[in-house]
């Protein structure tokens, strides 16, 4: 995830600031826990990274009719929201684009892939 994700923001150069990168760490696996999520986030050591942990899978549910994934839980996503985008309410909006690791749960062309990545935040970068 670090090379795919991180290194892309990393290498756009010129980003606006403000631009962050949120990491919502929840229990998907029997080894999920508050200590494994805090291991892990040495595998996001960007600034612009901010963690946290939720001891539920709700959160990531809470997302999954803005991206189409009729069952599950939403996780392993990458979404990407253009600057004014607000939440509010109880569902968050459909991001302007989105990214996942979920296989064939959600469409092929959307699977994580670094370059596409980067062609969808260039224009946060062109601010």
């Amino acid at each position: 995830m670090q090379d795919s994700v991180l290194a892309v923001v990393d290498s756009l150069g010129s980003l606006p600031h403000d631009l962050a990168v949120y990491s919502v760490w929840e229990p998907i696996f029997r080894t999920d826990n508050e200590r494994a999520a805090r291991k892990a986030t040495i595998l996001l050591p960007s600034v612009r990274v901010k963690n946290y942990w939720v001891g539920s899978q709700d959160f990531g549910k809470t997302f999954n009719g803005c991206i189409g994934l009729e069952s599950g839980v939403a996780w392993d996503v990458y979404l990407v929201y253009l600057p004014g985008r607000v939440w509010d309410g109880a569902t968050p909006p459909v991001p302007d684009d989105f990214m996942h690791q979920l296989g064939d749960r959600l469409p092929v062309e959307k699977n994580l892939d670094g370059g596409k990545l980067r062609m969808m935040l260039e224009p946060v970068a062109e601010d």
